[in-house]
């Protein structure tokens, strides 16, 4: 197995295998190198596959010597990645590698995007395949396509195939914390028409960019209070004086699961030169209660070809209005069981006003999803009241905890041997497959860790080696305790 000099030399089959993943285009809707290599190692292996309709795999690995006995473990990872770059990172995901490279103890992706979510994970799983030293039950390793769009893959999932009664989810990014528990979650999307007019302000055509914002993941980072940047890019725009400013389109975020980093607008302007002192005004307002480490982000007033058509301007008030009120953040916190743990929220994840078109995406997070019908009647009374349109979709529901668990007994225990000290055990305000496998396949324990990965979802995601080798360990210890 090939290893890069810069990766750590153990475990040796994991790191590899994370290597040889990185190589293969995975976006989301987009795995099929991805899962052709899959089938084919276990091919030559002479493993059994199952493939399902929507393009899930399922790789079957007999019991080791003295386990046949022993009950089938599902072992559950999802094959796409969350794909971001930055804007100065030239990149194709459909079919470039993602290059690493190592700082100190963290493996990093060059300005793009790393992979460790879940890729780290489903290297774990399928080092199994190899690693003759790792004593298991028989094992159902089983990969799944489209997480990070709305965990579109799990629903495809047939419980037919899969016999075990256990999972085992290694798509978590807090190494020391077990999770029995995870957000559920509905995207909305709202569009709406605009009258389009020939501008009428005598100046020249110019580029508002906002950038340089962390970002990162609209679950696990929304209660950072990080920059939202079309959030800032309406502040900037609503801060202009009356008049003084005609504006033909913008566009901003990546993906539903993504806290907007970068937005930009072009706009017909009487004098550059207020737009840059409204930038100003801007940035220093939100940098006196912007968290320390995300006050880099910086905007840019650039000429560009002359515009000639605008949004009527009682249309773009409308759509300002919207903008500005519709809400973003952390909205209620689980106060029976952890302060920390954020049980609402809602990602303003994309907008877009091009060519007349409007549209807007945002995703709500919860855990009861009781408590999430007053957000929406929020936003769907916004979209009432500024006369949008609206649509709901990709609902899937949350994974309740469940502490009468057999499954998170053990791996609490052997956490607690390994490493003296106990194990953190709770729930996690991003989605995780768990709660809508456990509705397929039936009541089954199941129990989520895995290693540190910071900056998922953002160009700064990277990867703990030493978590890696420890999370091993554990991985190693519970597969031979079942």
């Amino acid at each position: 197995m090939y290893i890069p000099e810069h990766f750590p030399a153990e475990p040796k089959a994991l790191w590899s295998l994370f290597h040889t993943i990185n190589q293969l285009p995975r976006p989301s809707r987009k795995e099929d190198k991805f899962r052709e290599f899959i089938l084919k190692e276990a091919e030559t292996l002479k493993l059994k596959t199952h493939t399902d309709e929507v393009g899930n795999v399922i790789v079957y690995v007999p019991a080791t010597p003295g386990y046949e006995n022993h009950e089938t473990v599902i072992i559950q990872n999802h094959m796409d990645m969350v794909t971001d770059a930055t804007p100065d990172r030239n990149i194709n995901f459909a079919q470039d590698p993602i290059v690493t490279f190592r700082d100190g103890d963290w493996i990093k992706a060059d300005r793009t995007t790393l992979g460790a979510d879940n890729g780290i994970g489903c290297a774990a799983a399928l080092a199994l395949m190899y690693d003759k030293t790792v004593s298991h039950p028989p094992l159902e390793l089983l990969f799944t396509i489209d997480e990070e769009t709305g965990l579109k893959g799990a629903w495809g999932v047939d419980a037919n195939f899969l016999k075990g009664k256990k999972m085992l989810n290694l798509d978590t990014e807090e190494w020391g914390s077990l999770y029995i528990g995870c957000a559920g979650g509905i995207d909305y999307e709202f569009k709406k028409t605009v009258k389009m007019v020939p501008t009428k302000l005598k100046g020249k055509s110019y580029k508002l960019t906002v950038g340089g914002f962390l970002g990162g993941h609209s679950g696990v980072d929304i209660h950072e209070q990080r920059g939202n940047a079309i959030k800032f890019l309406m502040d900037w725009i609503t801060s202009m004086p009356e008049g003084s400013f005609e504006l033909s389109e913008w566009r901003g975020g990546k993906a539903h699961n993504i806290i907007p980093r970068d937005a930009f607008a072009l706009v017909v302007l009487k004098d550059s030169k207020t737009a840059e002192e409204v930038a100003k005004k801007v940035e220093a307002r939100w940098r006196s209660f912007m968290p320390e480490n995300d006050r880099s982000f910086f905007t840019k007033v650039e000429e560009v070809e002359m515009i000639t058509e605008v949004v009527d301007a009682q249309d773009l008030k409308l759509l300002q209005g919207f903008l500005v009120a519709f809400p973003h953040g952390a909205h209620a916190y689980d106060l029976a069981s952890n302060k920390e743990l954020v049980s609402l929220s809602n990602n303003l994840a994309i907008s877009l006003m091009v060519r007349g078109q409007f549209y807007l995406q945002s995703s709500l997070r919860f855990f009861d999803r009781g408590e999430c019908v007053g957000l929406e009647n929020q936003v769907q009374a916004l979209a009432h009241g500024f006369g949008l349109e609206f649509s709901k979709n990709g609902e899937y529901p949350s994974w309740k905890p469940v502490r009468e668990n057999k499954l998170l007994d053990l791996v609490a225990d052997k956490y607690q041997a390994l490493f003296q000290k106990k194990a953190k055990v709770t729930a996690i305000h991003a989605g995780l497959e768990c709660g809508i496998l456990r509705d397929k396949i039936g009541p089954i324990d199941a129990v989520s860790f895995g290693p540190t990965i910071m900056g998922a979802h953002s160009p700064q995601e990277r990867v703990h080696i030493p978590s890696v080798e420890t999370f091993w360990k554990l991985f190693k210890e519970v597969l031979k305790a079942l």
